[in-house]
């Protein structure tokens, strides 16, 4: 082209421009009105006339263009093509389209026209070039954009400015279930079912009429029905002077992340109430444990028929209620390691639960019992599994309340639906008649405190306890209701196959077949205790040395270690505690008995104080008469063992 450009010069430069043709000067004024690069050129590609323009793309003034060859300033396969679209023009009569970006940095649209001469045969061809590079560019960006935008993994719907649909990509069909067709032109109104859905549309169209972006949480409606929770933006698109011209929203679904989120906010929750739990657990069991003793120790000492019998009888049996509810809050923050797993048939437990829960349900009420299966062993904490059983059960009567109705429970063997092992499952199922659960209160059940009682008698522990308790026991729960219809409780535990031992004869030794005799050294920091179990242990024969402080207790041991046949020490006190006591103490008398008491401490457990040495652990608040019971077979296996020692 180098070359071209300078013979064209050499020539225009010896050519005398001395005088023009008419038409020559009127189609260089046409071509020079035309807003693209334009020339006028011969079949064999001589030049006649051109514009500005189109020269400048040579880099040569319009007369130093004009008389040359266009074909002299392109190489070999652009004159081909060139030269073929110039045939196809004067053989069809029609014009010819096609691109060039033999320029530089330029990408032109050349449209070829032919020019017919004098005897109506084409003769001349008029040649057009628009540059299109900006053009081309920005359709490659767009082309990326619209390429990113439908590949992104975030859903992205674009709306026109009255909020209807012009376009979602792959993404948002993905997680909706509509398709562009379907959904293309129809209002934003279709992704917000129900009231709660609606309103969170309302907040968002109020804040883009005042022109502003929208960020936040929603639920959305697919297309199957189900609900979905999104983070998501909406922002107005603005063109000049600001005019909106519609909308673009980002959604992402954090429905998983919700769930995990709800799960995170339980398990804090759990950690805090076993944070509180334990901080309280032991001053209550303190205080109720003087209680407990002193009611014992006022029902032995009053004869049968005596009025005041009912009046201690209330204190004790409100100082229980008062020590199961710290029971059932210690239950929801930790697994006791005090819990002792046993076979045991799930018959057996509901039967119990059952005869003590008719007498204090109305007669409205009905009971039954429907048995499956008699394959219903499972390996549980009794006191647990009966836990469940009442508060289950208890829970279905309170809705079943005034109007009464059928309290129905069932025992049933099922399958797995995974990884079936050989033990399978027991089903147990609590179904009532009651005025049901409604949708926004299904959700909250198993929340601790949570509560629909509007007359101060639930506390909100009851289900949450039972989730508690068969989620140790590597369980589900699954709760079906309708509100009016009554709910259904399923719940589902592991079988095993080991056979339940035979339970024992529960008959228990009343009175003075309890008392015994001995001196027992009792410790405790809490006066009140101290002096309850003193007065308990006087009233069954015992004789009785108290300390409040675990220094005193060792130093009166010491003094004489043969004086004492027993020892009953608090397991939390300041100075020298219970478990150091009792290393201490054996460490004097190897086989002395002691028995160590807690209100509530993570250090001490039955297993912990048998391996420190303790023979017995006794969890406050405790009845006169089990510690009598334990002292007795403690000091009467002593005793054996020093006969058959001495024999």
């Amino acid at each position: 082209m180098e070359q071209a450009l300078s013979k064209a010069k050499q020539r225009n430069a010896q050519r005398s421009r001395s005088a023009s043709r008419p038409e020559a000067g009127l189609a260089a004024a046409l071509l020079d009105a035309a807003p693209d690069q334009a020339l006028l050129m011969r079949l064999d590609g001589t030049v006649l006339v051109t514009n500005a323009a189109m020269a400048a793309l040579f880099h040569l003034l319009p007369e130093h263009l004009a008389e040359e060859r266009l074909y002299d300033f392109f190489p070999a396969e652009v004159v081909r093509k060139w030269a073929k679209a110039v045939r196809h023009v004067v053989e069809t009569g029609q014009p010819a389209h096609f691109e060039e970006s033999f320029f530089a940095g330029r990408e032109l649209e050349v449209r070829i026209h032919p020019v017919p001469g004098e005897g109506g045969a084409v003769d001349r061809v008029a040649v057009f070039c628009r540059d299109v590079t900006a053009q081309k560019a920005a359709e490659l960006e767009r082309t990326r954009l619209a390429s990113a935008v439908e590949q992104t993994a975030d859903p992205v719907i674009l709306f026109d400015e009255m909020l209807r649909v012009a376009y979602i990509n792959q993404s948002f069909e993905a997680m909706t279930g509509y398709t562009l067709r379907e959904v293309r032109g129809k209002p934003v109104a279709q992704f917000y079912v129900g009231p709660e859905q609606q309103a969170s549309l309302g907040e968002i169209t109020e804040t883009l009429a005042g022109g502003d972006a929208w960020t936040g949480k929603a639920c959305n409606t697919c297309k199957d029905g189900g609900v979905i929770c999104c983070h998501k933006t909406v922002s107005p698109i603005r063109g000049k002077g600001g005019v909106i011209l519609g909308f673009v929203s980002v959604w992402r679904d954090v429905t998983d992340l919700e769930t995990l989120e709800r799960q995170l906010r339980h398990a804090q929750k759990m950690e805090a109430l076993g944070t509180l739990a334990g901080g309280i657990a032991h001053d209550f069991n303190n205080i109720l444990a003087p209680i407990v003793l002193l009611s014992d120790i006022g029902l032995c000492q009053l004869a049968q028929g005596d009025p005041l019998r009912a009046t201690f009888e209330s204190i004790l049996k409100s100082a229980n209620r008062a020590g199961a509810l710290v029971r059932q809050i210690l239950g929801l923050s930790r697994r006791h390691e005090t819990d002792r797993p046993v076979p045991l048939r799930l018959s057996d437990i509901i039967l119990e639960g059952i005869t003590l829960l008719r007498p204090s349900l109305p007669s409205t009420i009905d009971i039954t019992l429907i048995m499956d299966t008699e394959r219903d062993v499972i390996l549980a904490d009794p006191a647990q599994v009966h836990q469940l059983v009442m508060n289950l059960c208890t829970n279905a009567a309170w809705a079943m309340r005034g109007t009464g109705g059928t309290l129905e429970l069932r025992v049933a063997e099922q399958a797995p639906d995974h990884n079936p092992g050989p033990g399978g499952l027991v089903l147990l199922r609590v179904r009532d008649s009651g005025h049901g659960i409604s949708a926004e209160h299904l959700e909250r059940i198993f929340d601790p405190f949570f509560t629909t009682k509007t007359d101060g008698t639930g506390t909100g522990l009851g289900l949450a306890v039972v989730q508690n308790i068969v989620s140790r026991l590597n369980g589900s729960i699954q709760v079906r209701s309708d509100p009016g219809l009554g709910a259904c409780f399923d719940i589902l535990l592991p079988r095993t196959d080991i056979a339940p031992p035979q339970l024992p004869s529960q008959a228990q030794a009343p009175g003075q077949d309890l008392r015994g005799a001995g001196q027992v050294l009792v410790v405790d920091d809490e006066p009140d205790i101290l002096a309850a179990c003193a007065m308990g242990l006087k009233t069954y024969g015992y004789e009785v040395s108290a300390c409040l402080r675990g220094e005193e207790a060792l130093e009166l041991f010491r003094a004489d270690p043969g004086r004492f046949d027993a020892v009953l020490s608090d397991t939390t006190m300041p100075g020298l505690a219970g478990p150091d006591l009792v290393r201490e103490l054996l460490k004097i008398a190897p086989h002395l008995p002691v028995i160590l008491t807690t209100g509530h401490s993570d250090l001490v457990s039955r297993e912990k104080a048998w391996r420190i040495g303790a023979l017995e652990f006794l969890a406050k608040p405790y009845r006169m008469e089990d510690l009598a019971t334990m002292l007795r077979r403690l000091l009467g296996a002593r005793r054996r063992s020093r006969a058959a020692q001495e024999g």
